[in-house]
């Protein structure tokens, strides 16, 4: 069908006929609003609601620490200023992450002598799909968590 070929329509009741073009009308993307986002996997938060370990104080840690992410799941929060935040003792700050830790939610980052911490992209995503496929390579190619552990918990 060439671009300026007519089309002709018949009114089934009254039998009328019209003729016209194919319009395309492109409308605009939705914006979203505020420009703070990120992407979670539902398996995760069931693993995370159903886990009997994960309880009030870690939840809200793991909350305050999801929206601080940064791209590339980043977290750029000191544990001085999550327990200002919550209204915690730094120590129980300390127990909550230690427990993320050893779940694998949060991941420990180190760069020289520094120590900083990430989302585990199978929990949740903060930039572009092939970035978060990259990451997840990278996490397998150097054992940082056992994702083959993730992936049997999602099955249950």
């Amino acid at each position: 069908m060439d671009k300026y070929d007519k089309v002709q329509i018949v009114n089934e009741k009254t039998g009328d006929k019209k003729e016209g073009f194919f319009v395309y009308v492109a409308y605009p993307k939705p914006k979203i609003t505020g420009n703070r986002w990120m992407m979670t996997f539902q398996d995760s938060l069931e693993i995370i609601a159903t886990d009997k370990d994960m309880t009030g104080e870690t939840l809200k840690v793991m909350l305050l620490l999801m929206g601080n992410l940064e791209f590339e799941n980043y977290i750029h929060i000191k544990q001085v200023e999550l327990a200002k935040k919550l209204d915690m003792q730094k120590t129980h700050v300390s127990r909550a992450m230690r427990l993320l830790v050893n779940k694998g939610i949060i991941l420990k980052v180190k760069s020289g002598t520094t120590t900083g911490y990430k989302l585990n992209p199978n929990y949740g995503w903060k930039g572009t799909v092939s970035n978060r496929n990259k990451e997840i390579d990278r996490i397998v190619k150097q054992r940082i968590v056992d994702m083959e552990k993730y992936r049997d918990a999602t099955k249950k």
